[in-house]
């Protein structure tokens, strides 16, 4: 049984609000980013993205260490940090060609928005990594899996939600995949934690269907719960690709932290 998830189609101070205190449950804004500046940055990313080692899983490409590789060993977590700023840069002077990224609009719509303004997380002096890129190429599909608060590199910030932020820059016909699914929210995540896959993610056979699922148009803004189980289908045609980051809420008088 599908069940409508409660959302707002607008990135504004009040649905901002609504969706940190958990009054709504997406934020789903249709033509956020122009769909002209996806498409001149779309052959930049498939070449950077064939080129990179994700290590988290061959299930899709992602440009640079992610959060979820950092908080699989010390190791991952150095290089982490040691590789957020050439990241950041690749994103933004050559994906973006100098044009603001999606996250960086982000980054600013929030600042603007919420009353204690937003910032980009930082872990002992070092900034964090602000975005990230995804690509899923055809059979390419993400698990069903909730992004965990309570991982070492934010244990000094004690946040109290993690907000899912994805900007969609392509995605297949209708059809062909590439829908994100959501289920149920996991308020205890070592309850997560004791249902996961050996590689990530739970697996969807045992989920029964999902709740509700979206396939959003080029150029959307999507923003949930991060503690939402969500997951990504099979792209049969066709490449999906966002930018993504997370929101970190620390409570309702400090600013939001950016990271991914």
């Amino acid at each position: 049984m599908t069940i409508a998830l409660s959302h707002e189609e607008e990135l504004t101070a009040s649905s901002l609000a609504q969706l940190i205190n958990g009054e709504i449950e997406l934020i789903w804004h249709r033509g956020y980013y122009p769909t002209a500046l996806c498409e001149q940055a779309l052959p930049r990313i498939a070449t950077e993205c064939e080129a990179a080692g994700y290590t988290l899983t061959d299930d899709f490409q992602s440009l640079g260490t992610s959060l979820g590789e950092a908080a699989e060993n010390e190791s991952n977590a150095a290089r982490y940090l040691a590789t957020a700023a050439e990241t950041t840069a690749l994103i933004r002077h050559k994906i973006f060609d100098g044009q603001l990224s999606p996250t960086d609009l982000l980054r600013l719509d929030a600042d603007e928005l919420w009353p204690y303004g937003a910032t980009v997380a930082r872990h002992q002096g070092r900034t964090m990594l602000p975005g990230i890129i995804r690509r899923w190429p055809g059979g390419a599909h993400a698990n069903p899996h909730i992004d965990q608060r309570d991982i070492p590199l934010l244990d000094a910030y004690r946040l109290i939600r993690r907000v899912g932020v994805n900007v969609y820059l392509q995605v297949p016909e209708p059809g062909n995949g590439g829908e994100i699914d959501f289920w149920g929210l996991f308020t205890d995540e070592a309850e997560y934690v004791s249902q996961k896959r050996p590689d990530y993610g739970l697996d969807r056979a045992t989920l029964g269907a999902p709740h509700f699922s979206v396939l959003p148009g080029q150029g959307d803004l999507l923003m949930f719960d991060a503690a939402r189980v969500h997951g990504v289908r099979r792209v049969e045609r066709g490449v999906r690709v966002t930018a993504a980051c997370f929101l970190g809420v620390r409570g309702p008088a400090e600013p939001l932290l950016l990271f991914a």
